[in-house]
């Protein structure tokens, strides 16, 4: 599978902290959240997998650009949730017993 550099955080990991994950990041430091650059672990190139670090490298989509990814979800087993992007094909799985 061909990858290009990732649009979200440029290749370096690093992103912008949505509103969503700031006030979990904050009080947890959860998602890598740091507050000297308001910055958080990439979602789009790796982070958002089970134990995933990003990569700062994304599947291309068909047009030949890198994915900014947009996953739909469906359950496979009892716990086990498979995410599956709807530009690219890139999929993971989530095990939410552990």
């Amino acid at each position: 599978m061909n990858k290009g550099i990732c649009p979200v955080c440029n290749g370096t990991g690093r992103m912008s902290t949505p509103d969503y994950l700031r006030k979990y990041g904050e009080s947890n430091g959860w998602y890598g959240y740091s507050e000297e650059d308001d910055c958080c672990t990439c979602t789009n190139c790796g982070g958002q997998t089970m134990y995933g670090q990003p990569t700062g490298e994304v599947p291309l989509r068909p047009d030949g650009t890198p994915c900014i990814h947009q996953y739909v979800s469906q359950n496979v087993g009892r716990c086990l949730t498979e995410y599956l992007c709807v530009h690219c094909g890139h999929r993971y799985q989530i095990d939410s017993s552990d």
